[in-house]
């Protein structure tokens, strides 16, 4: 049977989630919290007088908007009004999708908001909701933490801005025709992967030997060098395996030896030499010639570069002599047994400083193990007609390994045939990409010091990262905490309902009272007009009165803490284009969506992601409730398991369990 993509657990979420349950609703506390302040005798007096006046026949809508913002520049809770300075929060009297808030007031917003967030009722709403809400904290998130690591983990290592574009092949050789020229026709001379052997003799033999496929020995009067200059079988075998227990003088001597045998190779052996490694350098007169510089760099040696010290360094001084001076910045940073001293116990001492500069150089690049020099050369310039295959780019990088029961597995797994010819055509595609490029006519970005100008990460700063997450990220309880109550408004109400019953029970409510119930008796608008009128006066000699100062000064601290948290909840919404108050109803789609997206929600696991936030709204006490929570821990054994390369259990497949009768009878 097929693997199928959606688990046992994932069908029991879905089973109760399509039929409108396993989501809680808002907490007990909050609900509670809302219908104790709404019960208080001046917020239920202004209930009533505006569930009254909406039913009148002489109602308008800019009366019903003066009567819901009563108090909104003095003590906004005693009007139960939002407070002014929040404008983008708003009644909704009459939605698309026919929901309307019954009864009016801010208490109500913060009711009906809340149940909003939820589906109220409808989980496809929820769904809708909650999806959208991920995608756009994931989004705005990763650029949040990018402007802030642009500064601390990538400005230390910044050099300009055309080598942040280029992976550094700027700064490597700005000379970008002549440098990919040069690493095209050096073919496979040498093995990215295998960067510490660079320029070395050994690492010369075995790149010959793993291309070539020599297992004991060599060819020609390439073995008859090795031989005469004293190596023997087991010598070149240990070149050919590396240093392994050899003291760095046993190294050296071999190598050495080496070198001086490839000097005597010329003619056809060194034609042979250069055909195995597709080599077609000019100039090349001996073995020898491939370790130096200005001849397998011959258009660009001039132009290459190394970091030393802390700026990159020329390489070559003009003409062809190397600049020495960079010896010991280049075995400050190499390993000592592998630094420009050692190697210039094998090579001459000015093509040893030169190859080790090219190899801390070439280093700088990211995932240059993972290469090859056409390929490279192909980045650079675009000079071949065609590009490395990626399905077998294993091919060019695991060279020393060729033959072996590892590297016959690698052809298994790949479909190629185990006597595949990595020089054939047939394993390049095509490309029409050409090389790289500079910012060259772009000199403010050019011009930069640092990956972003100041401006930018303040702007990140202070306009996106926002959130109560790490580096101001976007949490789900930044951009839906009412739902789950996160920012403690059952705490605050009954705060807020404990100081309107203290003023209550000073008296200092009467006059206003007297103007609610006078609104829901008023025989005409002119009336409410002029009673609401006379509760804002009401509200501004209360806030005035010192002998009230303690509880209208809490209240408005109150209902402010509460209308700023709903107004950035819908900031966020309404920059993730989110309106919940227009979600389609009924819809199912995206609860399936919603499931399947359950296993990946389980491994946001931050305080107040999306695993957080779902395991709050669960409703456990069912079924399908449960399997949502399960789920998410599915969707985390998972990723344990792949990462231990275990395999997951079978989910039931997603196709017929009998396969249908075509309709069409295939002709042959």
């Amino acid at each position: 049977m097929a693997r199928g993509i959606v688990t046992p657990l994932q069908l029991t979420a879905a089973a109760t989630l399509l039929n409108n349950q396993g989501i809680n609703g808002l907490p007990s506390s909050l609900t509670t919290a809302i219908n104790t302040i709404n019960a208080t005798t001046v917020i239920g007096n202004f209930l009533t007088a505006v569930n009254t006046y909406v039913g009148q026949s002489f109602f308008t809508a800019d009366t019903l908007e003066k009567l819901l913002t009563i108090g909104v520049t003095t003590c906004p809770a005693l009007g139960n009004s939002i407070p002014a300075a929040y404008t983008n929060l708003n009644y909704i009297i009459s939605a698309p999708d026919g929901s309307s808030l019954a009864p009016f007031g801010f208490t109500g917003l913060v009711q009906q908001t809340g149940e909003a967030y939820l589906g109220n009722g409808d989980i496809g709403k929820f769904c809708q909701g909650f999806m959208a809400v991920v995608g756009y904290c994931n989004t705005v998130n990763q650029f949040i933490n990018s402007a802030v690591n642009a500064q601390t983990y990538l400005g230390p290592t910044f050099t300009d801005m055309d080598a942040l574009i280029t992976n550094n092949i700027s700064l490597i050789n700005g000379e970008f025709e002549g440098f990919a020229t040069d690493l095209y026709q050096q073919g496979r001379l040498w093995n990215p992967a295998n960067m510490e052997l660079y320029g070395t003799p050994a690492g010369l033999l075995q790149q010959l030997a793993a291309v070539g496929r020599f297992r004991v020995g060599f060819f020609g009067s390439l073995q008859t060098s090795l031989t005469v200059l004293g190596l023997t079988t087991s010598d070149i075998q240990q070149l050919l395996r590396g240093q392994e227990t050899l003291t760095a003088t046993q190294w050296n001597r071999l190598q050495r030896l080496a070198y001086q045998a490839m000097a005597l190779v010329q003619g056809d052996d060194l034609a042979q030499v250069m055909s195995i490694l597709d080599v077609t350098l000019p100039n090349i007169f001996t073995m020898a010639d491939l370790l130096d510089p200005v001849k397998t760099y011959p258009r660009s040696y001039s132009g290459l570069h190394v970091p030393a010290g802390a700026t990159w360094q020329p390489i070559y001084n003009p003409g062809t002599s190397v600049n020495l001076a960079l010896a010991p910045l280049i075995d400050a940073v190499l390993p000592a047994a592998s630094g420009c001293n050692e190697l210039a116990k094998v090579i001459p001492p000015d093509q040893a400083v030169a190859n080790k500069a090219i190899q801390l150089a070439m280093e700088q690049m990211t995932g240059l193990p993972l290469t090859a020099l056409p390929a490279l050369a192909q980045a650079v310039q675009g000079l071949a007609e065609s590009t490395w295959n990626p399905r077998f780019q294993y091919l060019a990088n695991d060279v020393v390994n060729y033959g072996s029961p590892l590297f016959t597995v690698y052809q298994a797994q790949q479909d190629v045939p185990v006597d595949t010819d990595i020089s054939n055509t047939d394993y390049w595609l095509p490309t029409s990409l050409g090389g790289l490029s500079t910012l060259t006519g772009l000199p403010l970005i050019q011009a930069q010091t640092q990956p972003i100008e100041s401006s930018v990460a303040s702007y990140f700063a202070t306009q996106q990262a926002t959130g109560s997450g790490v580096n101001g990220t976007i949490t789900v309880c930044d951009v839906l905490g009412l739902a789950i109550d996160h920012n403690n408004f059952a705490a605050d109400l009954a705060a807020a309902t404990a100081n309107i019953v203290s003023l209550q029970t000073a008296g200092a409510l009467t006059a206003l009272n007297n103007a609610y119930i006078a609104i829901a008796a008023a025989p005409d608008d002119a009336t409410v007009i002029s009673e609401i009128a006379n509760a804002n006066a009401s509200i501004a000699a209360i806030a005035a009165n010192p002998s009230y100062a303690a509880e209208v000064t809490a209240l408005n601290s109150l209902w402010d803490t509460m209308a700023a948290t709903l107004s950035q909840e819908k900031t966020y919404q309404t920059r993730a284009s989110i309106d919940y108050f227009n979600l389609q109803a009924g819809e199912q789609s995206s609860v399936m969506g919603f499931v399947q997206q359950l296993p990946a929600y389980g491994l946001d696991t931050d305080q107040c992601g999306a695993c957080d936030f779902l395991e709050q709204v669960a409703d456990t006490s069912v079924l399908g409730g449960q399997a949502i929570v399960g789920v998410m821990r599915e969707g985390r054994n998972n990723a344990r398991l792949n990462q231990a390369q275990l395999a997951q259990n079978l989910a039931p497949s997603s196709d017929p369990a009998v396969a249908p009768v075509p309709v069409v009878v295939p002709v042959y």
